[in-house]
């Protein structure tokens, strides 16, 4: 039974190099030049913010996600260096492995991907909860065990938590469960697909399509209310996620580390 994966091919992806200089470590300058990299989520937000970043620093990179016009309008600010996009459900195993199969192997594999729902534990429904683990962990999951194949040898996969692993409130009980179950999954894969590296960025409050469901005053002052509380004095950007990745990404020596990046929200 063919496998349902809906993917687009520009030309860039004739190379077949996939040893870029952040495999052998060094000072970082210009350590993405010819990687090749493999975004989930890179139709909006943080992803597309990732995208854009690593291809201004030399990077092939293939765009993943549920939109295929998000992916075409990210691709398109991209010129020469989309490998392909892929319209594709994260959590169907068989669409990742065909999907990464195409353009392997990756230096670096990254997912964004998140499908979060924030209320009152007893008012989830299941479907709710369902989504939550769908994206934030069965996702993850089916990329894990995709990159034993398909992730370059000195390569390295990047998750994205969140501060609600740590910062519990109310309506965020499930939230912080898939998070802090994450980084669990990045800490043991660290040590059973080494020498690949297994890092997690977990986020801060960022303005980014995340609080969409808010209307505009009401995410104006929630906004507001957070940036008060945090030693930065503001919430994030999508460019301080995406800033992190790279760097996490292009230092060979960051391995199984959560890094945060939430304006000193875990202390605040």
């Amino acid at each position: 039974m063919p496998i349902s994966v809906s993917s687009r091919w520009n030309g860039a992806s004739n190379m077949t190099n996939t040893t870029s200089q952040a495999t052998r470590g060094g000072d970082g300058l210009g350590a993405l030049i010819g990687a090749k990299i493999f975004i989930v989520g890179a139709g909006s937000g943080v992803g597309r913010a990732i995208a854009s970043m690593a291809a201004a620093r030399g990077a092939k990179v293939a765009l993943a996600g549920r939109s295929r016009d998000k992916l075409d309008a990210t691709a398109a600010t991209l010129s020469g260096a989309v490998l392909g996009t892929y319209a594709l459900d994260v959590t169907d195993r068989a669409q990742v492995e065909a999907a990464l199969a195409e353009h392997g192997p990756y230096d670096h594999i990254v997912t964004t991907a998140a499908d979060l729902t924030f209320g009152p534990f007893t008012g989830l429904t299941d479907a709710q909860i369902e989504g939550m683990l769908a994206s934030k962990f069965w996702g993850p999951i089916n990329l894990g065990r995709a990159a034993d194949k398909h992730l370059a040898p000195q390569g390295s996969l990047l998750f994205f938590s969140g501060l609600a692993a740590y910062r519990q409130g109310p309506g965020s009980s499930i939230v912080g469960v898939v998070n802090i179950a994450l980084e669990s999954l990045a800490a043991a894969l660290a040590i059973e697909l080494k020498p690949k590296r297994v890092n997690v960025i977990s986020p801060g409050v960022v303005d980014a399509g995340s609080w969409s469901s808010m209307g505009e005053d009401e995410r104006t002052a929630f906004f507001a209310d957070v940036a008060g509380g945090l030693p930065v004095g503001r919430v994030g950007e999508v460019e301080d996620e995406a800033h992190a990745a790279l760097a996490v990404m292009e230092n060979g020596f960051i391995n199984g580390t959560v890094v945060n990046v939430d304006g000193g929200g875990r202390v605040a």
